[in-house]
């Protein structure tokens, strides 16, 4: 008889993976364990006792078989078309991504917004504030100690710096743009060079765009505060462009924003790259990326399974290789229709890795309401998964009383359904 807490010694070791990282395809309703365990009742009634040569490697065997044919049926279910799989994850396109990109959060509601028109106004602005032109190899500051103040938004700022003698106008910019870069206050600083009259200015950018809410700068300066505030020396109190909110029509309805992204839903994001005369179109499409990830997965159950069955000795290997590629084998032409094919070795290929897979045929094939190919596969799983020790090489010790109605006193079911550790 089979010693269970060898079977459960291995599995735990070898074959259980952590719950972390385990699909969440692999989680199951609780009247799921029920119907798992009426089914060993009921086959339980009508089975032999066997007598096996039950080795660590026919325990890992038949485990394999269980672990393999859960993962398969796993993956078939995440591609049936449910609410929660990939074929109900659609992606975000636009009709002008130059205009506007739109994109699926990851964790998107089940609400999405409907298709809809953009047309993009303007776009939402920093604030640039650009100094005086300095002749570039001159000192137009007198020699000394000096601050430089600005505030940016709510927060106030103060750089301090030592002006001398063999300094020139362009050092002074780019040493306090570096100092203004450094220390990440939300303004980008650069220094602009007029070659052709030899100037420089200095030249602030918000990192924020759109129209503060308090005031209409996003940073501004305040010399009353400092000793020798050189901000006007500089010229950099002059607004080349002041802050502004997009504006954009969706569905002809007018909106403003801060941002130069936004939000619908908390399901859509859009980012407004530029203006447009003409309305462009956003809508869905069905993700082909994460479709053909999925048929990828399916592929490497329903192959791993049949190396299982192929790379063991036994007979009931044999019968484990015919279960599972007859059930190919009779829908050949529904797979092939579907972009997927049946090589020499009885494994599912693509008919070719650059083809993007149709999500209609794709869908069609697993639909759990019309698909034979998926109720022939899912017969052919619950079988695998349920007893996978039918698999194995095995001698009757006595046939089951039919004549009663009670379960078999023997009791195989202890080792029927083995361990369904993935019910939780």
């Amino acid at each position: 008889m089979v010693n269970l807490n060898n079977v459960y010694n291995y599995y735990s070791t070898q074959i259980l993976q952590p719950r972390n990282n385990q699909k969440s395809n692999s989680s199951h309703k609780k009247d799921d364990l029920k119907s798992v365990y009426q089914n060993m009742v009921k086959q339980n009634k009508d089975s032999p006792l066997y007598k096996f040569t039950f080795s660590d490697h026919i325990q890992a065997y038949a485990i394999g078989i269980k672990e393999a044919a859960m993962a398969l049926e796993a993956e078939s279910d995440s591609l049936s078309g449910g609410d929660n799989n990939s074929l109900s994850e659609m992606k975000a396109v636009s009709s002008n991504e130059k205009v506007a990109y739109a994109r699926l959060r990851d964790d998107a509601s089940e609400e999405l917004p409907e298709d809809l028109t953009l047309q993009v106004n303007s776009l939402a602005k920093g604030q640039t504030n650009v100094g005086y032109y300095l002749p570039s190899g001159e000192l137009s500051i007198n020699p000394g100690s000096y601050s430089f103040g600005i505030a940016v938004n709510d927060n106030e700022y103060t750089f301090h710096m030592n002006i001398h003698d063999n300094d020139t106008n362009i050092e002074i910019q780019r040493n306090l743009a570096s100092a203004i870069n450094d220390n990440d206050i939300g303004i980008r600083a650069t220094v602009r060079s007029n070659r052709m009259d030899g100037t420089s200015a200095l030249v602030l950018r918000s990192e924020d765009v759109g129209k503060p809410e308090n005031g209409d700068v996003i940073f501004r300066f305040d010399e009353s505060y400092l000793e020798n505030d050189i901000s006007s020396v500089l010229g950099v109190q002059q607004i080349e462009t002041a802050p502004s909110n997009a504006e954009f029509y969706i569905n002809d309805t007018l909106h403003t924003s801060v941002s130069n992204r936004i939000s619908l839903n908390h399901s859509m994001d859009i980012d407004l790259l530029s203006t447009n005369d003409e309305p462009i179109h956003i809508g869905y499409v069905p993700d082909e990326d994460k479709l053909s990830d999925k048929i990828t997965d399916f592929l490497n159950s329903y192959n791993a399974l049949v190396d299982l069955a192929k790379n063991e000795d036994q007979h009931g290997a044999n019968r484990l290789y015919r279960d599972i590629t007859n059930v190919a084998n009779r829908h050949a032409d529904e797979l092939k229709a579907a972009g997927l094919n049946i090589d020499d070795n009885g494994h599912l290929i693509k008919t070719d890795e650059d083809e993007l897979f149709s999500s209609t045929r794709i869908q069609t094939l697993f639909n759990d309401k019309i698909s034979d190919f998926k109720k022939d596969l899912e017969k052919a799983t619950g079988k695998m998964t349920l007893n996978p020790l039918d698999y194995v090489d095995k001698v009757v010790v006595t046939y089951p009383n039919t004549t009663g109605t009670y379960p078999n006193p023997y009791n195989p079911s202890k080792y029927s359904g083995l361990l369904f550790n993935d019910y939780r």
